[in-house]
């Protein structure tokens, strides 16, 4: 084979190589290429779960269906969730809709910091709070960023989903819900 044969053929699989490293950068950043359920926001249904809240009432998929829901998923040390759970409080106990339920989804390293948080800010969890042990249903949704809100319809398909705070400030938000 001759050099420029052989040159030719190292740049050709170099190039393919550059594309493929690329492409998987792409995918392990955005993450939409493995997460549909979320990338799919509208279409896609909600993976199936099942929780139990700090209160024992048990929460699936299933029965929040019939009603909207939307699902906040916390964590004890986020400083945005700090500071969007009580505006999260606020929101159920004055301004949501009827045929709305909400579910806080808290993930910790122990279910005894997410109790311990929710405990100590009683005034705060006005609303339904579960505890996500190895974050099995954050890893179901695609959670990467806490708070992320989920905001499913009366038939569990995803129609909104919201990463970082601001979310009750979003007038699609309050389209969807109304």
């Amino acid at each position: 084979m001759c050099q420029a044969s052989l040159h030719h053929n190292v740049l050709r699989v170099l190039g393919a190589t550059t594309f493929v490293l690329f492409i998987s950068l792409f995918v392990l950043v955005d993450g939409s290429l493995l997460n549909l359920s979320v990338a799919h926001a509208g279409r896609d249904v909600a993976p199936d779960f099942s929780v139990s809240s700090l209160k024992g009432v048990y929460f699936t998929n299933f029965k929040l269906e019939g009603d909207q829901a939307l699902l906040m998923f916390w964590a004890p040390w986020c400083g945005v969730c700090q500071r969007e759970l009580p505006k999260l409080a606020h929101y159920y106990q004055n301004d949501m809709p009827d045929d709305l339920q909400l579910l806080a989804i808290g993930t910790s390293s122990s279910r005894r910091e997410v109790e311990q948080y929710v405990h100590g800010h009683s005034g705060t969890f006005v609303f339904p709070t579960a505890y996500d042990a190895n974050k099995v249903i954050a890893k179901a949704f695609g959670i990467r960023a806490f708070p992320t809100y989920v905001l499913l319809d009366h038939d569990g398909t995803i129609l909104l989903v919201h990463r970082g705070s601001g979310l009750l400030t979003k007038q699609k938000f309050h389209q969807l819900t109304q």
